[in-house]
């Protein structure tokens, strides 16, 4: 199953976290197989960056869902800075 979701919008971008996960059909059992964050770039028909609308998250689980992906995201640019000066 993929699940993909806006976290946040910047000026001209759109962040977007999307979840990966797979189930064992004889056991019924799921299981997390990947997490990852893309950032789109909206454009107008000169594929100029264009502005976008800010992200409204009406409900508490959206809230949630935010805060848990701004926090995933900050957390791989940590290890990938850790990496980087290895």
């Amino acid at each position: 199953m993929v699940q993909a979701y806006v976290f946040n919008t910047g000026r001209t971008s759109v962040d977007v976290k999307v979840d990966v996960r797979a189930e064992d059909p004889r056991k019924g059992e799921e299981r997390k197989t990947t997490a990852s964050f893309f950032t789109f770039v909206a454009l107008d028909e000169e594929g100029t960056p264009t502005e976008v609308p800010d992200l409204e998250c009406p409900t508490e689980e959206e809230v949630a869902l935010r805060e848990e992906a701004v926090e995933g995201r900050k957390q791989q640019f940590e290890d990938l800075v850790d990496r980087m000066e290895d």
